[in-house]
């Protein structure tokens, strides 16, 4: 893939947006972008790992491998429990943190069986794909909301995440990643939420 061609000026302010586009404009970010298509097919994770805090002195903690399945828990094999739905967002605008207002989503709808860990992990990813469509600026300033988020889907329980259930990362005013109740309403983030069923473990 074509690195990406230098972004225009933006006459917004905000360390934050600055620093964010920066770093897509790395050879580490150019690197993130490029493997955004290996990520769709191969478990979803990789790519959101390569987003670092451009904000602060933070380092992520690195996961194992992609977890799973464990052995019979095939699709055909396991319970039909469903229905699974709802969805991860990328929302909030700031107008001094960045150029456009971002509002997309990746959904899930399962009238059986409840989605996996991977598939999890390969939704946070095309999420990221979206939001970069609509705001590169809007992308790197999310980076670390979208890192948290890889990593708390890694980590989720083995009966995954039940009905009613939200989470989600925003940056704050100061360029810092906090959990979206902290971070203002309006603050640029990434959330998850799960209304019906279960979502992303690994029975």
């Amino acid at each position: 893939m074509a690195a990406p061609a230098a972004a225009a000026p933006v006459h917004v302010g905000g360390a934050a947006l600055v620093a964010g586009a920066i770093w897509l404009m790395t050879p580490a970010g150019q690197r993130a972008t490029q493997t955004m298509g290996e990520a769709m097919v191969e478990g979803g994770s990789q790519a959101v790992d390569n987003i670092r805090n451009p904000f602060a002195d933070e380092t992520e903690t690195q996961a194992s491998a992609v977890p799973t399945p464990h052995d019979g828990t095939r699709t055909e094999e396991r319970r039909c429990d469903g229905p699974h739905r709802r969805r991860f967002q990328a929302q909030g605008y700031r107008a001094s943190q960045e150029p456009r207002r971002v509002e997309t989503s990746e959904a899930w709808s399962e009238p059986c069986h409840e989605p996996l860990r991977p598939v999890g992990l390969v939704k946070v990813s095309a999420l990221l794909i979206k939001t970069q469509a609509i705001s590169f600026q809007g992308t790197g300033l999310r980076g670390p909301c979208f890192s948290r988020m890889s990593q708390h889907v890694r980590s989720s329980p083995a009966s995954g995440f039940g009905a009613f259930y939200t989470i989600g990362w925003g940056i704050n005013e100061a360029g810092q990643v906090r959990r979206n109740t902290a971070a203002s309403r309006d603050a640029p983030r990434i959330d998850l939420e799960v209304t019906a069923g279960r979502a992303f473990g690994d029975v």
